[in-house]
């Protein structure tokens, strides 16, 4: 069973619709993860493709897609759980749409400007980490008290992690080789 993934913007390119293709022509236990945040890097969703949800993309090759909130942790869960089911049953590959929205610059020097800042202020509301601290609160699991020890516990580990890392020399020759995987990058 294999999972892969994209953005948006992505699913606009050729290798992509020939993975789709190969897939569902194959009947592999593939699920297909899609993070719609709705930017193609700076080109809106409206502008990289004439459908309105990626998704659809999945009927052109035969195979099921689902559109699911990508800002909230239970409802991803249970669409994953249920793609990679089909999938280890023989049922073949599944595509999964998470509509989100970044809430920053693709990368560090974008300032994300072209972003309109009311729908920034509209995808902050959703916050997916609260979304879950709400659902957690309201399942009894936490109140506020808990949920801010957790994030200062979080903040102390990343911040040490960052300080290990400053502080650690850099590796050498074939060194930078070693545990390494990595597959071909795309910004988008």
């Amino acid at each position: 069973m294999a999972f892969t993934g994209t953005g948006d913007g992505g699913t606009s390119r050729g290798d992509f619709h020939e993975a789709m293709n190969f897939a569902a022509v194959r009947t592999l236990p593939v699920v297909f993860f899609c993070n719609n945040n709705q930017y193609a890097y700076s080109t809106p969703q409206r502008l990289q493709m004439a459908i309105h949800d990626v998704a659809d993309r999945a009927k052109a090759y035969g195979m099921p897609g689902e559109i699911v909130d990508g800002n909230d942790v239970a409802a991803v869960y249970v669409a994953s759980k249920r793609a990679i089911a089909r999938a280890r049953a023989g049922e073949g590959p599944t595509f999964l749409e998470f509509k989100t929205m970044r809430m920053h610059g693709h990368s560090e020097h974008d300032p994300a400007k072209y972003v309109p800042r009311e729908l920034l202020e509209e995808w902050k509301k959703k916050d997916p980490i609260l979304k879950a601290e709400q659902m957690l609160s309201q399942l009894g699991y936490g109140d506020d008290a808990y949920f801010h020890e957790i994030g200062e516990r979080v903040k102390k580990e990343v911040e040490a992690g960052v300080e290990f890392a400053e502080q650690s020399p850099l590796p050498e020759g074939p060194e930078v080789l070693e545990g390494v995987f990595a597959e071909e990058a795309h910004s988008y």
